[in-house]
């Protein structure tokens, strides 16, 4: 095997900037600074940002001529800006690598999960070798796209320490963007220098890249270079220099170029071509000054002739770079004359040789061709497009980048009577984008087809892929704009298909509405039913998932039992999965788990047989919230490690947020309270990407929850007056706030409201079931029996579980816990057994914090009730123990409250305050009805208090009772 001969990408630049190099001393550094890191393993990227002309291709060029000279391999590509394809910049470096990938000269490293063949295939979608009417194989998934660059960039870097040069990424398109994330976080202990030019000022920047470049800032060894404009001193460097201006005349010339040029390079450099042609009266006080690099450009164009000026402009059509032998082919001039024009151009620095390229001709900078452009008439474009398409039709191999080409030039020529030839380039382009898995581009040449296509049928279809295309990009309002706009059309062929592509990407993004409902019943409506079987019964599982939202659980759930054994009759595994999944959104109580956790299971199984990670994510989801319910800790593992696969996969946020939802709850049930909090930021950030209402409530959750175990509440104690509006707040986090910093008259008064008003909102509900939680929590600590008599029933139905907030967004711990301290307070029940059964739970779950939780409970049960056989202080020790080795304070204040309560011993027999005060009225003669009316209590509260003091003093009847109070001397 030969050893790797890396590419000399550098003359690229070689004979497009002969110019003097002037300035940059501090970022010319920084970048050596950079290499020196990179070359010993450590990846660096540097953002190299700027208006235009001010420099940032030229800094490149000239780093990447110095690597080149000490050793570094140099690989380069670029992005333009109106011929956008998938994965550029990667293109000509992925190119660059392949042949020495073939031949064996770069090996992949031992630990590439992808065959040198299977890299090689994906990488033809990457380059854009392949072309219509292949056969394309399963593309997998975008990770192996995305790992299939990567594995081959490390290879290069680990043959020869590399150097990749990726310029105007502010035109990249969101494929590429992602793509270029993914190549800086996976390659951190690379030696790899990544540059990336940008443009940072309107219109040209790109709130995309700015979004991907902010998220890297967190990874090391990742910074931004802004170049400011050059100084005077830089100015008079480069007037001496290539102007010819004396060293004496260069500060007063360098003075009047900087009031003309702002600083800006590109437009010095041309000025001083200017200068170099007869024009130093320019430095003149009274020289002519051209106002703007487009009037020095607009001055050089008009000195050619008019063929020579129309061969420029057919440049300017094609691209920033011209392939010289399409330019002849589409030229009404003959070749030689083609190639004289072309010269002219050249000696008027308005075209440029591609360095090491015969064949390649560019502009010198996209701001010169862009003045040509904006100088021809828009028939005369027009005209220039189709001359450009049909060269592109005449013989010749007609790969992916040439169908791109094709639909581009087509789609600008459409008005000439091109219509049908637009179309049918821009669909192809679009399967192809799909088949390199460049979704977003995919659904924007879909659309553009639409546009275009002259038969609603077929602008129906183009729409309904595109959206598609948007589902799987993650773009949900954008694939619900599609849809809708087919699914409205009562007209339209496509309208079930529309409407199912509606609520598909309106449930996942957790707005459903009842839009759906709406027009999947118009679209199922008419009758005969629909020929396609299977579109109906998705249709129709579709629905059913809808009128869950609508809040019409029975109609839903008929469809989902309807659907999914019509599926089965099909023996359609695809349409199964999907019914399946609809599925899952039925039942919100804990009687629903099982069912639930089984149609989650069968999904996943189906998934993993046939590869589909899209559904296996949804899935995982919910057997990890059904695994923390019921305390099953290898199940929420294995959900985990799905969701991790599914995330990894597909890219899609979503499923990286499922997968730290799970993470964050693992790190506050362990006591890792630190990364706790570090994953909720990643969680915020996170779900800033995606469609629904905010993560900032889970968030404000998840950071209650970590300041109440730490014992942090109190920085908030002065904004907090006991009076707040309940329902201009939400009240439960009202109560619990109260009831921690220990405000028992407000906490009364949430508490009171809450489960008079808003128990039902939360009872049975899984999702609620978090709220349970604090509201038990707060009626145990203000000793609210007639509250907790209301909450037992509820957090009864949860027995044998774990509570939670929402989809994991808090973990509560085991209902027991809180059923044993609802009764202990009480005094009915049996509260050994249910702190028997949350010890078991938080054990089976490798819980510390909720065990110390359940421990603490257990013993202020017996402060409470008195020690019933229980080795009391052992007990508290081990409680103790475990909240002193986790730093959990509020634990550990509730043992020493409970410890040094005076009154917790002072009463006989263990009768609690609440049981004297019962007694007392007992001995007065009160009934049962009038104790409950003078304590505010229920009847029922009242009997049961009735019943446990007879139980405990022996008394058999309410005269005993009397005589036991005046004998205990309990009377005052």
């Amino acid at each position: 095997m030969s050893a790797w001969t890396a590419p000399h990408s550098s003359l690229r630049w070689t004979e497009a900037s002969p110019t003097r190099f002037v300035g940059r001393r501090a970022e010319r550094a920084l970048l050596d600074v950079a290499w020196a890191a990179a070359a010993r393993g450590s990846r660096q990227v540097l953002f190299v940002g700027g208006e235009p002309g001010v420099g940032k291709s030229r800094l490149l060029a000239e780093t990447a001529r110095h690597l080149e000279r000490n050793g570094a391999a140099v690989l380069a590509g670029g992005c333009a800006a109106d011929l956008t394809t998938p994965y550029q910049p990667f293109v000509e470096p992925i190119a660059a690598l392949c042949p020495a990938l073939t031949d064996g000269s770069l090996a992949l490293r031992p630990s590439s999960r992808l065959s040198r063949d299977r890299v090689l295939a994906i990488l033809d979608t990457v380059i854009g070798t392949e072309g219509p009417g292949g056969s394309p194989s399963d593309r997998g998934y975008r990770q192996e796209v995305f790992d299939a660059v990567v594995e081959t960039l490390v290879a290069a870097a680990t043959a020869q320490p590399l150097a990749l040069v990726l310029e105007d990424v502010h035109w990249a398109s969101e494929s590429a963007l992602d793509l270029l994330s993914y190549v800086v976080e996976r390659t951190p202990a690379t030696a790899l220098l990544v540059l990336a030019s940008q443009r940072t000022t309107a219109p040209d920047r790109s709130v995309s890249l700015a979004d991907h470049v902010s998220r890297l800032y967190r990874l090391d060894s990742v910074h931004r270079l802004d170049l400011a404009p050059l100084d005077l001193e830089e100015i008079a460097e480069y007037l001496v220099h290539e102007g010819g201006v004396p060293d004496d005349r260069a500060p007063e010339g360098a003075a009047r170029m900087r009031e003309r040029t702002g600083g800006n390079p590109f437009f010095l450099r041309e000025l001083v071509r200017d200068l170099g042609a007869g024009g130093r009266d320019v430095l003149r006080p009274d020289g002519p000054a051209p106002q703007s690099v487009q009037d020095t450009i607009e001055s050089r164009v008009r000195t050619l002739g008019a063929e020579a000026r129309a061969v420029l402009e057919l440049a300017a059509v094609i691209g920033d770079v011209v392939d010289t032998d399409l330019l002849l082919s589409a030229s009404d001039a003959g070749p030689a004359e083609t190639l004289e024009h072309v010269d002219a151009a050249i000696d008027r620095h308005l075209l440029e040789p591609r360095a090491g390229v015969d064949t390649l001709v560019q502009f010198p900078h996209t701001l010169a061709r862009q003045v040509v452009l904006d100088h021809l008439p828009r028939a005369r474009r027009t005209h220039l497009h189709l001359q450009v398409a049909q060269a592109l039709e005449r013989p010749g191999p007609r790969t992916s980048t040439r169908v791109r080409q094709l639909a581009h030039h087509y789609d600008h020529a459409h008005a000439l009577g091109y219509t049908a030839e637009a179309v049918r380039y821009l669909l192809q382009a679009a399967h192809l984008a799909e088949d390199a898995l460049a979704h977003d581009e995919a659904a924007d040449l879909f659309v553009r087809a639409a546009e275009l296509e002259p038969d609603p049928g077929g602008a129906d279809d183009a729409r309904l892929r595109a959206a598609d295309c948007r589902i799987l990009a993650g773009d949900l309002p954008g694939a619900r704009e599609l849809a809708e706009s087919v699914a409205a059309d009562a007209t339209s062929p496509h309208r079930l298909r529309g409407a199912v592509l509606y609520e598909e990407s309106s449930w996942r993004s957790a707005r459903p509405s009842s839009r759906a409902v709406e027009l999947l019943t118009a679209a199922l409506a008419p009758t005969p039913e629909v020929p396609d079987e299977p579109l109906r019964v998705r249709a129709l599982a579709g629905l059913g998932r809808s009128l869950v939202f609508d809040h019409r659980d029975a109609e839903a759930a008929a469809l989902a039992a309807q659907t999914i054994a019509h599926a089965r009759r099909l023996g359609d595994d695809a349409l199964l999965v999907v019914v399946l999944e609809a599925g899952l959104t039925h039942g919100h109580t804990p009687a629903d788990l099982p069912r639930k956790l089984e149609r989650a299971q069968e999904v996943s199984h189906l998934c993993q047989r046939t590869g589909d990670l899209w559904h296996l994510g949804h899935a995982a989801f919910h057997r990890s919230l059904i695994a923390y319910l019921t305390g099953d800790d290898h199940g929420l593992t294995d959900a985990r490690a799905d969701l991790a696969r599914t995330s990894e996969a597909t890219r899609q946020p979503y499923f990286a947020y499922f997968a730290g939802s799970v993470d964050y709850t693992r790190q506050f049930v362990t006591g890792h309270f630190d990364d706790a909090r570090r994953t909720s930021a990643a969680l915020l950030e996170l779900g800033a990407t995606l469609e629904t209402d905010g993560t900032t409530g889970p968030w404000g959750v998840q950071q209650y929850m970590l300041r109440r175990e730490t014992g942090d509440l109190e920085s908030v104690r002065p904004l907090i007056t006991g009076e707040e509006d309940l329902h201009a707040a939400w009240a439960p986090g009202l109560l619990t706030l109260y009831q921690e910093l220990g405000m028992a008259d407000a906490t009364r008064r949430a508490l009171t409201w809450l489960v008079a008003d808003e128990l039902a909102r939360y009872a049975s509900t899984v999702g609620g079931s978090g709220v349970l939680a604090l509201l038990c929590d707060a009626a145990v600590a203000v000793q609210d029996e007639d509250a907790a008599e209301r909450l037992r029933p509820a957090v009864q139905e949860f027995s044998g579980m774990n509570l939670v907030f929402g989809g994991l967004v808090a973990a509560m711990g085991s209902a027991d816990r809180y059923l044993g301290q609802l009764d202990s307070l009480l005094g009915r029940g049996d509260p050994e057994r249910s702190f028997a059964i949350a010890e078991h739970m938080d054990a089976s779950m490798g819980a510390p914090v909720h065990r110390a939780e359940t421990l603490a409970a257990h013993v202020l049960h017996h402060r409470r009730r008195g020690p019933a056989g229980c080795d009391v202080p052992a007990l508290e020790r081990e409680a103790r123990g475990v909240a002193t080795t986790l730093g959990l304070p509020r634990v550990l204040r509730r043992l020493d409250a409970a410890e040094h309560d005076p009154g917790r011993s002072r009463h006989p027999d263990g009768l609690t305050d609440r049981e004297v005060e019962v007694l007392c009225l007992l001995a007065e003669g009160l009934s049962n009805r009038q104790i409950a009316g003078t304590l505010v209590i229920s009847e029922n509260t009242a009997a049961n208090h009735v019943r446990n003091i007879r139980i405990k003093t022996g008394c058999e009847n309410r005269t005993r009772a009397a005589m036991y109070a005046v004998t205990h001397g309990l009377l005052t």
